[in-house]
C-alpha cells in the first residue's frame, strides 16, 4: 500500500514539474479566469438565484445540488484534515473562515464541477458535452495553476460522482422528469 501511494505521489510531482516548466503567462491568465467556474462563492450565489428565479419544477434539482454541496463540504474538510496534504505551491491564499483550504486533497473545484456535471447532465442530457468540457477545463486549470496535484483532482472527481449519485437518491431527484 505504501509503495502504491509513493508511486502516486511521484506521478503527481512529475506532472507538477512538467506543468511548471511549460507555464505560459497567457494560458495561466485564461485558466485563472476559467477556474472560477468551480469556485464556491460563485455557486452559492448561483444557487440563491436559482431558488428565486427558476420555476418550481426545478426545485428538486437545486436541492440535490445544495445537499451535494453540503455533504461534499463535510467530506472534503474531513479528508483534508486527515491527509493534511500541502498544495503544490505554498503561495496559495485562503480565506480565514476556511482554514482547511490550505490543504489540497481532494480538490473542491473538481468535486463541485463534477456534481454539477452529474446532476445537470442527468437532468438535461443535451447539455452533457458542454458540461463535460467545462468540468474538464476547471479540473485541468487546477493542475495547471499548481493549486492541486493530479491525484487531488481525480479523487475530487470520484467523490463528486459518488456523492452526487447518492444525493440524487436522498433527495428523490428523478432526472427523467426533465
Amino acid at each position: 500500500m505504501v509503495f502504491f501511494l509513493d508511486k502516486i505521489l511521484n506521478i503527481d510531482r512529475k506532472v507538477y514539474r512538467s506543468m511548471a516548466a511549460y507555464n505560459l503567462p497567457w494560458l495561466s491568465a485564461t485558466f485563472g479566469v476559467l477556474t472560477y467556474l468551480g469556485a464556491g462563492g460563485v455557486w452559492i450565489a448561483a444557487y440563491a438565484v436559482f431558488f428565486v428565479f427558476l420555476p418550481d419544477w426545478l426545485t428538486p434539482l437545486i436541492w440535490t445540488l445544495v445537499v451535494s454541496e453540503l455533504v461534499g463540504l463535510v467530506s472534503i474538510i474531513i479528508l483534508r484534515y486527515l491527509t493534511k496534504r500541502e498544495r503544490p505551491t505554498v503561495s496559495h491564499k485562503y480565506f480565514f473562515l476556511t482554514p482547511w483550504n490550505r490543504f489540497s486533497f481532494p480538490s473542491h473545484h473538481a468535486y463541485r464541477t463534477t456534481i454539477l456535471l452529474v446532476i445537470f447532465g442527468t437532468a438535461f442530457p443535451g447539455l452533457l458535452w458542454l458540461l463535460i468540457v467545462l468540468a474538464a477545463t476547471v479540473c485541468f486549470s487546477r493542475i495547471y495553476l499548481a493549486k492541486h496535484y493530479v491525484s487531488d483532482v481525480l479523487i475530487g472527481i470520484l467523490l463528486g460522482i459518488v456523492l452526487a449519485t447518492a444525493c440524487q437518491r436522498i433527495v428523490h431527484f428523478d432526472p427523467l422528469k426533465y
